[in-house]
């Protein structure tokens, strides 16, 4: 086998292009002096973690969108990783680690929860003392598992423009000024913005308010309280993609390994009664919840998207995946590459009142037998999260 120093730069650079995360550029380029010379340092258009773009902040009335003047959006990335073991010769396997890396709208660089929309504060959860102030994750065994992108406003803040909803962004050509913006309006309609537009376009189609957004294979999806899937074109079109699943009340779209997947989420509110209702089988009186006139999680149906057949078809496993549920992005991860026993259940995070604790409604569905449990009694699970684990601190 040739020496892979003499790989051709032709060759080298289209390797290049094809690497979808500016953290797998670094290490490409760290080889040796012939692979760095072979491409540029600059990423790809789509890994820049930070985009310099101003968008004007849109009003509440979806007839006039673009009222408010004195404000502006600024755009960031937060990247998830799964930050595995550098080694792994203990008989007892050594669990990775899940985070989420990305600015704040200060623009400084923040650790933040994988399913918050919350950074990670010592004063609520106190980092441990053995942990480095420099957490190096470019000398880790790494695997970039999606991203997010985030509105930040900037300008005199006001309550209209305090905006917690989803966006997802998307390029649209070669030039690093092509791109679209997707979300979702107040009113519950889609708001699309689009690289030279001088505001945000209202798309009226709406039987039912949307809930979810998201890209697949370089489009744009949207999903509404029914079910109901439309693709949106940048002509502000939307036509449908499936028809509606009734059953529960909130969707979700996720991108999973090559399909679009469909969460339906059931919730109950009220008074959710002790952990026997979560399926935990018994409990004491301490294990009572009482979130009087919240809405809880009580189960979840999965589907996969038929975009030929214009339908969702009910999933029955997720063929040893476990499905992340969080506020602004969602994303599967093979139950192996957790170092967990048992995939199949989706992990996701109630908020019911916005609080930034980490442990807050956060449960484990499990597909198979309908079961929601406390993340906390998952040891397998709950220990993917923040603090790190041991090995993190002494690397």
């Amino acid at each position: 086998m040739g020496e892979w120093s003499q790989l051709p730069k032709e060759l080298l650079n289209l390797i290049s292009q094809r690497l979808e995360s500016s953290l797998y550029l670094l290490r490409f380029r760290s080889v040796c002096s012939s692979w760095r010379s072979s491409t540029s340092s600059t990423p790809n258009l789509h890994n820049h973690h930070h985009l310099p773009f101003n968008f004007p902040i849109f009003s509440n009335d979806p007839t006039t969108p673009n009222q408010n003047h004195n404000s502006t959006f600024s755009l960031s990335k937060r990247t998830l990783f799964l930050i595995t073991p550098p080694q792994q010769n203990q008989q007892q396997p050594l669990l990775p680690w899940l985070i989420k890396i990305g600015h704040d709208p200060s623009g400084k660089n923040q650790l933040w929860h994988p399913l918050s929309r919350f950074p990670i504060k010592s004063s609520i959860l106190p980092s441990p003392s053995s942990l480095p102030e420099l957490l190096d994750i470019y000398h880790l065994p790494v695997v970039e598992l999606g991203e997010e992108f985030v509105l930040n406003i900037r300008g005199p803040p006001s309550f209209s423009s305090l905006y917690m909803e989803k966006v997802v962004f998307s390029w649209t050509g070669s030039n690093i000024q092509s791109f679209v913006l997707l979300t979702i309006h107040v009113s519950g309609k889609l708001a699309l913005f689009r690289s030279g537009d001088e505001g945000w376009s209202i798309i009226p189609d709406m039987p039912t308010p949307y809930d979810d957004v998201c890209v697949f294979k370089g489009r744009l999806f949207a999903v509404d309280g029914t079910g109901r899937t439309v693709r949106v074109g940048l002509d502000l079109g939307v036509e449908i993609v499936a028809e509606p699943v009734f059953g529960g009340d909130k969707k979700f779209l996720v991108q999973c390994e090559g399909e679009l997947l469909l969460v339906d989420k059931y919730l109950s509110s009220g008074y959710v009664g002790s952990l026997d209702m979560l399926g935990e089988g018994g409990g004491d009186d301490g294990d009572e919840i009482f979130e009087l006139g919240c809405e809880r999680a009580m189960k979840f149906g999965l589907y996969r998207l038929e975009e030929e057949e214009r339908r969702w078809v009910e999933l029955e496993s997720l063929n040893g995946r476990v499905l992340f549920l969080g506020d602004d992005c969602a994303f599967c991860v093979p139950a192996t590459d957790l170092c967990v026993a048992k995939g199949d259940c989706v992990v996701f995070r109630d908020d019911t009142f916005n609080i930034d604790v980490l442990e807050s409604g956060m449960g484990v569905f499990h597909l198979g037998d309908d079961r929601i449990s406390l993340l906390s009694r998952q040891p397998d699970y709950f220990n993917l999260f923040w603090p790190p684990p041991d090995w993190v601190t002494l690397h």
